[in-house]
C-alpha cells in the first residue's frame, strides 16, 4: 500500500542516547531518495551546532531543527513540519526527538494526528532501543523503560552484533516492558531489518496507541545531572589530516576523561570537501556511524562536538576545551573560528501534558 498523496506522511523515531537514531533515520532517507521519494528530516536537541544536523544534511535531505525537547517546543514544531511541506514537499518527514525525552507518544505523536490529520498521516511512534544494552538488561532496568512503555514499535537496533541468544534476550527485554509492541530487529551496518522498517513508513498504518503520559517531573533529575558541550571549529591542515584518526583520538581522550558511566552519548563529525567522518561515544564504546569521501583531507574542514555527560558544566567544559586544543599537538591543523557552549539543561514542561 502507498503512501496517500494528499498528506505528508509522518515518522517520529524516538529512543535514548547513542541508541541509533540518526544513523537509522538517515539510512532511511537515502534508501527513500533511491526509490524516488522527497524526504525531509527534523532534528531536535540542544545545543548551537548540532552534529546530528549537519549529518542529515551531508546526506542530501531537506533539515529543519529544534531546539529543546519537541514535547516543549511543539508549536515549533509544527512550524517546521509546515514549512517543510511548503518548500520542498517532501513525500515523507521523520522526525527524532531528543534522546532524552519523555511523553513522546502523549505530547507530541498524540496532537500530531488529532489535530492535523488532513496534513499528516501519522505512522506508529517508533522508538529504537539498542540492541546491545537490552540484551544485558531487563524490566524496568532497560533503558529507559519510559521511553519504550510508549513505543507501538520497538526497533531493536546494532543486531549484527548481536549472536542468537543475545538478540533472544533483547527481545524479551522490550517484551516485558512493551508487551503490545511490534519488534524489529535490524542493524544500519549491515542493512538487515532496513526493509521491514521501510514498510512501515511507506504504509498506510497510523498511529493509534493512546496512554496518559507519565509524570515528565519524576525524569527531571537525570537531565539535571547531566551537561552538554557543543563546539564548532573550522580545522585549518597544515598537512594532510586523517578524519578518521582525527574523531577516533578525540572520543579516546573523552573516554579516558571520564568514567563510562558519565558518557552519556558524544557525537563528533569532520565534514571537507575531500573527506568526512561521524563517531559516536556511548560509555566506553565507540563507533563509526558515516564515512564519506576519502579518509584524509588537505583542505579545510568543519569539526562540530556534541557531548553529553553527567558531570559539573564547568568540568566537562575545562575537559573538552583541553581535549580539542590538544588536538593541535597531535595532528597538524590550526583550529579557527572555535566557538562552544557547555550548560546543564533545564527539565521541560511538555506543551501538552495527559498525566496526573
Amino acid at each position: 500500500m502507498s503512501v496517500s498523496s494528499t498528506v505528508t506522511r509522518f515518522a517520529v523515531i524516538g529512543g535514548y542516547l547513542g541508541a541509533g537514531k540518526t544513523t537509522l533515520t538517515v539510512a532511511l532517507a537515502k534508501r527513500l531518495k533511491e526509490m524516488g521519494k522527497n524526504v525531509a528530516i527534523i532534528t531536535n536537541d540542544q545545543g548551537h551546532a548540532l552534529v546530528d544536523t549537519e549529518y542529515a544534511r551531508g546526506s542530501g535531505v531537506d533539515v529543519r531543527e529544534v531546539m529543546g525537547c519537541f514535547c516543549s517546543t511543539f508549536p515549533e514544531f509544527i512550524k517546521s513540519a509546515r514549512s517543510l511541506v511548503q518548500v520542498s514537499r517532501p513525500d515523507v518527514i521523520m522526525a527524532e526527538p531528543i534522546g532524552t525525552s519523555t511523553n513522546i507518544l502523549s505530547s507530541v505523536v498524540d496532537p500530531l494526528r488529532c489535530q492535523y490529520p488532513d496534513e499528516f498521516s501519522v505512522a506508529p511512534f517508533m522508538v529504537v532501543v539498542d540492541g546491545t544494552r537490552a540484551s544485558q538488561l531487563s524490566g524496568d532496568k532497560l533503558i529507559p523503560a519510559h521511553q519504550v512503555r510508549e513505543a507501538e514499535i520497538v526497533l531493536l537496533s546494532k543486531v549484527d552484533l548481536l549472536d542468537e541468544e543475545a538478540l533472544r534476550r533483547a527481545k524479551e527485554a522490550v517484551a516485558d516492558v512493551a508487551p503490545d509492541a511490534t519488534v524489529i530487529p535490524y542493524s544500519s551496518r549491515t542493512g538487515v531489518g532496513l526493509d521491514a522498517v521501510m514498510d512501515v513508513i511507506l504504509s498506510t498504518q497510523l498511529s493509534r496507541k493512546e496512554m496518559e503520559g507519565e509524570d515528565y517531573r519524576l525524569f527531571s533529575a537525570e537531565k539535571e545531572s547531566m551537561s552538554w558541550f557543543s563546539s564548532t571549529a573550522t580545522i585549518v591542515p597544515i598537512e594532510r589530516v586523517d578524519a578518521y584518526g582525527l574523531t577516533t583520538t578525540l572520543l579516546r581522550a573523552v573516554a579516558d576523561a571520564f568514567p563510562s558511566a558519565e558518557v552519556a552519548h558524544v557525537k563528533v563529525t569532520v565534514l571537507s570537501e575531500q573527506a568526512g567522518a561521524k563517531m559516536s561515544l556511548v560509555g566506553d564504546s565507540a563507533q563509526v556511524d558515516g564515512l564519506r569521501g576519502g579518509r584524509y583531507f588537505s583542505d579545510p574542514a568543519r569539526l562540530i562536538v556534541n557531548a553529553r555527560v553527567t558531570a559539573e558544566p564547568q568540568k566537562l567544559g575545562s575537559a573538552m576545551r583541553s581535549i580539542m586544543a590538544d588536538l593541535k599537538g597531535k595532528f597538524p591543523v590550526e583550529l579557527d573560528d572555535l566557538t562552544e557552549s557547555c550548560y546543564s539543561p533545564r527539565p521541560s514542561a511538555p506543551t501538552f501534558f495527559t498525566g496526573l
